[in-house]
């Protein structure tokens, strides 16, 4: 027993590390090369034009639309028809049986990493999210199945979040929080390893990373702020929906366009670009806008001008198809908006804490879209260094996230799953409910004649048997009906194909636990006949007590993920 446990601790450690080693370097690299690809956007010298003694330069345009001839290419090549993002990861970690394709999550990452670079108004964090659920189911089928699906994902995830964000605490908890969903002891192990390893590994092959955001005001007492915070929290929350409304509306949009769907990213693109050429600070991940805007480099009309542009722009690129995420937008539009409530502030004398607005709308803003509180207070500790700004962002975090899940949902992710008729608010249970089949549920032995079995024989078969139903069939088990024990009686000498039940109650084997205990609420009988939905062929036979029997399988394997 010893040696066994020694093993399974081994492989844990081996393969946290491995998942922290490949999500460092995949990360890393792909944010680096995104904002090197915005230095060089940003400082060339091509491409330009005047407009009214300003220059301007049109390479975003270019850029974009090339960017939407890539993506494409990779659709085409790859053979994708939907990008995955964090909804799919969120689904997998709570479906028995999850398929993330290793194909689809490294093409979803490479388009948002092609958009992003091009200057599309999109994220990248969120695709990498996807892309570390992927390795970690990799991981699971090719080498390491004793850990649960969900563990070995909260990993991928865990490794992510730590890689791009320099925060491995928010990384462990946000895979909790946002994607497992509930807190285990055999899951925190093997995420906690994966989350350091992937923080660690990225300081030594990509050196240590400061501070992102540039502050210098101290934190108020909190006496001050949260009666500022109570008020200004439904604002930040009522922002955060506009947005996630705007996304959902031009995704469905995009969904039912019939023949224009081919040019729809070749619409964004143009329409991102033109925009892109006057209002620059809105392309890409946009730090260093978020930095400048902290800074108050921005007059205040400006700052509108972005935030309208940020929400409108982003929602249109995701929305027609050029990919990205929605993490890195969500921290511009909660900075673009604590910035004008400083300056609405200002009005009425209240100064000198105008970053602790900022940095607490931006908290505020991206937990209400990710629906991840904990994490993002979390990730402000991580990013600012600073303990009280993060206490500060956590009271305007708290309304924000409270008046978002009454209104609109726990987050943007959650309504994506809604919107393909997946409730999350159902829980674990739920789905796998859903996701178990009838022709998964074990049935008993039961009693198959032929047309032309005569009521005397049928009676004595079923008598045989201890039952008092049989199931009649003709060629390779079609299923003709049902017949019970007094049918049988009343046939006597006869054929029994003149008593059938031609149409008694069934269950086809491609419904799932959830439709069949909806369907036998009303049943009343001894055995249910299992038919295959297409050939109308007899599967199986099974009681109440079999479905509810499965029902109890299911709930207890769900009580072992949670609980132990």
């Amino acid at each position: 027993m010893q040696k066994k446990v020694i093993i399974e601790l081994s492989f844990i450690v081996i393969f946290g590390i491995a998942i922290g080693i490949v999500m460092s370097i995949v990360a890393n690299t792909f944010v680096q090369g995104v904002n090197i690809a915005s230095e060089y956007r940003g400082s060339g010298n091509w491409a330009m034009f005047e407009f009214r003694g300003l220059t301007y330069t049109y390479s975003g345009i270019i850029l974009l639309l090339s960017a939407a001839v890539t993506l494409n290419i990779i659709k085409s090549l790859l053979k994708i028809d939907i990008w995955g993002g964090p909804a799919d990861s969120i689904y997998a970690a709570h479906n028995p049986k999850p398929s993330l394709d290793p194909k689809k999550g490294f093409g979803s990452t490479i388009a948002a990493f092609v958009v992003a670079s091009s200057g599309g108004s999109v994220g990248l964090y969120g695709p990498l999210v996807h892309f570390g659920s992927t390795v970690g189911l990799f991981f699971k089928r090719l080498f390491f199945k004793r850990l649960d699906n969900d563990v070995l994902i909260g990993c991928g995830v865990a490794a992510a979040i730590s890689a791009g964000f320099s925060a491995p605490l928010a990384g462990v908890i946000f895979a909790h929080e946002a994607i497992l969903r509930h807190f285990s002891l055999r899951a925190i192990a093997p995420i906690f390893i994966a989350s350091i390893s992937a923080s660690a590994f990225s300081n030594f092959f990509f050196g240590q990373t400061e501070n992102i955001f540039n502050l210098s005001q101290i934190v108020p007492p909190l006496s001050e702020i949260i009666p500022i915070f109570i008020v200004l929290g439904p604002i930040f929350s009522f922002v955060a929906i506009a947005f996630m409304i705007l996304l959902r509306f031009l995704s469905s949009f995009a969904i039912n366009s019939g023949d224009l769907k081919f040019y729809l990213p070749f619409i964004a693109a143009l329409t991102c670009g033109i925009v892109g050429t006057f209002f620059p600070e809105i392309l890409g991940i946009g730090i260093d806008p978020i930095n400048q805007i902290i800074a108050n480099e921005f007059s205040g009309q400006y700052v509108l001008i972005l935030l309208l542009a940020k929400i409108s722009m982003t929602a249109l690129c995701i929305g027609f198809g050029l990919f990205g995420g929605v993490f890195s937008p969500a921290l511009f539009i909660g900075v673009t908006t604590g910035s004008i409530a400083t300056y609405l502030l200002a009005a009425i004398g209240q100064t000198g804490f105008e970053q602790v607005i900022i940095i607490s709308a931006m908290a505020a803003v991206t937990a209400s879209v990710v629906g991840a509180p904990i994490s993002i207070i979390l990730i402000v500790l991580e990013l600012t260094g600073s303990y009280d700004y993060a206490i500060a962002a956590m009271i305007a975090v708290v309304v924000s996230s409270l008046v978002t899940n009454r209104i609109f949902g726990l987050s943007f992710f959650d309504r994506q799953l809604l919107d393909r008729d997946i409730n999350m608010a159902l829980g674990r249970e739920s789905i796998a409910l859903d996701n178990t089949r009838m022709s998964e549920c074990s049935g008993g032995d039961f009693v198959k004649l032929s047309m032309e079995t005569d009521g005397k024989t049928a009676y004595r078969l079923m008598q045989e048997s201890g039952v008092v139903e049989a199931y009649v069939v003709k060629g390779t088990d079609e299923f003709v009906g049902k017949i019970s024990l007094f049918e049988a009686i009343t046939a006597d000498d006869e054929p029994i194909n003149k008593h059938l039940q031609h149409e008694p109650f069934t269950l086809n084997d491609s419904d799932s636990l959830t439709v069949a205990m909806n369907k036998i609420t009303n049943f009343v009988g001894e055995s249910i006949p299992v038919l295959s939905a297409n050939t109308n062929v007899l599967r199986a036979v099974v009681t109440e007590g079999n479905i509810f029997q499965a029902v109890l399988d299911v709930q207890d394997k769900i009580k072992k993920i949670e609980r132990n």
